[in-house]
């Protein structure tokens, strides 16, 4: 019996010790696009009242998932300073306009990827982020939303 709990540790030791979660690897798209599925679900069926529990929501370790508007407004998003910001000029350091790109995505398909670069925080040098974006069905006060999460790790090539 102790030979088998031994063994059932060990087992579940090294599954969780070595997932991308606990191992502190790199997300997956399925990964992201999955955190991105959950965040729309909630808005579809919580509407506003999901606000709080996204806000909060963090996948991959400490990867999140933001809400934003087709006018380019982040609605919620960790930094503060972007809420209730039109953000559809922003530009990664290569000149490229990520939130106006995103917004046409959402627009054509009703989700996308979007590949740019943008400063890491955990290695503060310039990256490739691909992030995805899904428009929720249900509009929040008359307005269409959608969820958004961006990681890094994945190539500008492999974010398609």
């Amino acid at each position: 019996m102790r030979a088998i709990k031994v063994v059932l540790t060990v087992t579940v030791v090294m599954v969780l010790g070595f997932s991308p979660v606990f191992a502190g690897g790199t997300c997956r798209k399925e990964d992201v696009q999955k955190a991105v599925d959950y965040a729309v679900t909630l808005l579809e069926t919580k509407g506003k009242a999901a606000y709080p529990e996204i806000e909060k929501y963090r996948f991959c370790g400490e990867n999140y998932v933001w809400i934003g508007d087709l006018d380019g407004v982040f609605i919620v998003h960790p930094q503060k300073k972007l809420v209730n910001q039109n953000q559809m000029l922003m530009q990664d350091p290569k000149g490229r306009y990520l939130v106006a790109e995103m917004i046409v995505k959402l627009k054509k398909n009703g989700e996308g990827w979007v590949a740019y670069w943008w400063p890491n925080p955990a290695t503060n040098k310039l990256e490739p982020k691909c992030s995805y974006v899904k428009l929720a069905k249900t509009p929040i006060n008359g307005k269409k939303i959608y969820a958004g999460a961006g990681v890094y790790g994945i190539s500008e090539e492999g974010c398609k």
